[in-house]
């Protein structure tokens, strides 16, 4: 697991923007040709890269729909019909949580309760009626994940452009983790995260964090060796960070790379990015092989461990690290976590910068 460096946002639209792409048929020949691609290779008989081109179908469709919902709904009011069925799109009813940034670009933790209330504002009153003028992904970034046949990993860079009240046509370019869960034959959405693709300064009073429920003296047994993994991480990272890129093996060995790995991350100027397994090996191994940890450790109660269908868990926090040469960094964190042959593996990372 990886965080770069400490940035903030500036993106007025982020706080709002919601998990939903109007996918061209381009996008959608592509991701099936990958598709069929990834499924003829089987990649190695892999249980983490085994391929459900069916379900993958079905969450695209999902993801369509959701689509279709803010289009035909745009700047019709809060409690549309449209605006209903979007909300319909969410299982609130699970862990739901968000990182997003407010309207000066500060980094904040949201819950279902938020997360509804942004959207149905933001697309019922914010953009103008007839105002999504296009709902893309910027070409080569989408990718569908699926896990166990049952959940979906949705992650692509937005390139949207919306006709708005208060600033007329802006694009929204953000990096977006959107998590699909399959629950009585429905694919819902139980995690979102945005994040701007270029980092700017911050401004403004910080919002408040939805604090999180999750205690480990009540926590299940999955949950709790999810729980241990993430400590295990965080140990060998202390042991042994500014010792040498070549000493990372343990901390490499807690992920799970191959076709459907991909991390959204900053480099030092603030520019988001896209990458895979080779990708984030490279970078933690220079991070914390370069700068030593003197400190690992979340926000007080911003630690969030939810479980699917026993064998994928969503881990979110705000961090609270220290770095010897760099300093404080707080960073919104998404970590996706599959079991596989009896151990926790991370298949996807999302940092973002809580402020600047």
């Amino acid at each position: 697991m990886k965080t770069i460096l400490k940035f903030a946002v500036l993106n007025i639209f982020a706080l709002f923007i919601t998990a939903c792409s109007d996918v061209d048929q381009s996008t959608v020949s592509e991701l099936e040709a990958k598709s069929a691609a990834q499924l003829t290779s089987k990649n190695g008989g892999s249980v983490i890269n085994q391929e459900y081109p069916d379900a993958q179908a079905e969450v695209l469709k999902t993801f369509t729909a959701i689509a279709t919902s803010i289009t035909k709904g745009a700047g019709l009011g809060t409690d549309s019909e449209f605006m209903d069925q979007l909300i319909s799109f969410h299982d609130y009813d699970a862990t739901f949580t968000e990182f997003n940034y407010d309207f000066n670009g500060n980094g904040y933790l949201t819950d279902s309760k938020g997360n509804e209330e942004h959207e149905r504002m933001l697309f019922g009153e914010i953009v103008k009626p007839g105002g999504v003028k296009q709902f893309a992904a910027l070409p080569g970034t989408l990718k569908i994940a699926v896990y166990y046949g049952n959940v979906a990993n949705l992650t692509f860079i937005s390139d949207f452009v919306l006709d708005t009240h208060p600033l007329g046509e802006i694009t929204v370019n953000n990096l977006i983790t959107l998590l699909f869960v399959k629950t009585k034959g429905e694919w819902k959405m139980v995690h979102e995260h945005h994040s701007p693709l270029k980092i700017l300064p911050s401004t403004g009073i910080k919002p408040s964090n939805i604090l999180s429920d999750f205690d480990p003296s009540s926590a299940s047994n999955a949950q709790l060796e999810v729980y241990a993994t993430f400590g295990a991480i965080g140990a060998t990272i202390m042991a042994n960070s500014g010792t040498g890129a070549e000493n990372m093996d343990e901390l490499i060995s807690f992920h799970a790379y191959g076709p459907k790995f991909t991390e959204f991350n900053y480099d030092a100027e603030g520019n988001g990015f896209l990458t895979d397994s080779e990708g984030n090996e490279e970078h933690e191994r220079a991070l914390f092989g370069n700068y030593t940890v003197e400190k690992f450790a979340y926000i007080e109660n911003t630690l969030n461990i939810a479980l699917y269908h026993r064998n994928v868990a969503n881990v979110t926090f705000i961090s609270d690290f220290e770095v010897k040469g760099i300093g404080t960094i707080n960073n919104l964190i998404t970590l996706l976590f599959v079991k596989t042959k009896g151990e926790w593996k991370m298949v996807h990372e999302h940092h973002s910068p809580l402020t600047k």
